[in-house]
């Protein structure tokens, strides 16, 4: 529940509704330029708030999840907090866990945190006189405790400063910057073998599973080359733009089920925009990574060796030989991300072709005769 309520948060900022001063749903959820918790006023159950500037100086009776430019928890949350901004700020007391993702944390003099502190952070600084009730865990560049942790300690910075008391153990790694170093021979030849393995493990896969659409995107490619090319531009941008409107969509669409009083929908709808973009991401990462380069190399292979364009193991060895020559290319210095880059979308276009709809995986692509007879 609690990581719905955090990308309700996150996606609010985005959203219409964080132009006005301030929104609110039923106490439960407000957003705007400043969103404002006064010493005099009591938030009875969980509080969800977005805004340039968030600062709780009374008293919320349940979890707070905030976000936004600054958020300052100068009052008293009897529940969890959940903050993710650029700069967080605790004085007042978190009964319950405080979860921090933000650019600079600090917890200052009089905080209490009674349970567990989670932070990440750019730089983080506990004050002396600040009191952690459980464990502290953290990952910062930059990280000063001279506060008192009842619990343990258990992080990573970049640098480390302690001038206050651990109860329990602590287990902090200090990272030091280390020098690049240029990749040697064997590991471009290590990973060039990664990468062709792994085409070729796709394409074999799509070749024996998906034959027809496969094959037909390798005839795209050696019979339209540029209107290939062409489409896989334009798909590329046309995916990216898409995912953009469902973002938009989805915010929108859980903005107005929420002023509608339906907020179990809400929920779901987040959930929902949020799946269906994942899964758009993977297959475009799929056919960008694997299935287009594979698609490339089925088509060079054809050209290179004479197979039966029906046989299994013919196209087989047709792929195996073009994604050589595909990632060979890829490893050329200088311009072999390039030309790498072309290449894909080249095959992202053919694979678009085959599939595009009111078109059947079996009919012709366009190319002549001669090209689409087995063999070739």
């Amino acid at each position: 529940m609690k990581v719905i309520m955090f990308l309700a948060v996150a996606l609010a900022t985005l959203s219409p509704a964080a132009a006005v001063q301030q929104t609110e749903l039923g106490g439960k959820v407000r957003s705007g330029r400043q969103v404002i918790i006064p010493a005099t006023e009591t938030v009875q159950g969980d509080l969800i708030a977005s805004g340039g500037t968030v600062r709780v100086e009374g008293r919320v009776d349940g979890d707070l999840v905030a976000s936004g430019g600054q958020v300052t928890v100068a009052g008293t949350i009897t529940g969890d907090l959940v903050a993710a901004a650029g700069s967080t700020t605790i004085s007042g007391t978190v009964d319950g866990d405080a979860r921090l993702a933000t650019g600079q944390a600090t917890i200052q003099r009089q905080a209490r945190v009674g349970e567990d502190l989670l932070v990440g952070a750019g730089q983080a600084t506990i004050d002396p006189g600040a009191r952690i009730g459980g464990d502290l865990v953290f990952g910062a560049g930059r990280m000063t405790m001279d506060g008192t942790v009842a619990g343990s300690v258990l992080g990573s910075a970049g640098n480390y400063t302690k001038g206050g008391s651990v109860a329990g153990t602590e287990q902090v790694n200090v990272g030091q910057p280390q020098e690049r170093q240029e990749p040697t021979l064997a590991d471009r030849l290590l990973d060039g073998l990664r990468r062709y393995v792994s085409v070729l493990v796709v394409g074999g896969l799509l070749l024996w599973l998906l034959p027809r659409l496969i094959r037909g995107a390798a005839d795209a490619v050696r019979g339209r080359p540029l209107v290939s090319f062409g489409v896989g531009v334009l798909g590329l941008v046309g995916v990216v733009v898409a995912l953009v409107l469902l973002v938009l969509v989805t915010v929108l669409v859980a903005v107005v089920l929420g002023l509608l009083g339906l907020g179990s929908l809400t929920g779901v709808t987040l959930f929902g925009g949020i799946l269906v973009a994942a899964v758009v991401v993977f297959l475009l990462v799929l056919a960008l990574v694997f299935a287009a380069p594979a698609t490339v190399g089925l088509a060079l292979g054809r050209l290179l060796v004479r197979t039966d364009g029906r046989s299994f193991l013919g196209g087989l060895g047709a792929l195996a030989l073009g994604v050589l020559v595909v990632v060979l290319v890829a490893a050329i210095p200088v311009v072999g991300g390039w030309l790498e880059a072309l290449l894909v979308l080249l095959g992202l276009g053919a694979l678009l072709l085959v599939v595009r709809p009111g078109r059947r995986l079996g009919e012709p692509s366009g190319v002549s005769p001669a090209d689409a007879a087995p063999g070739r």
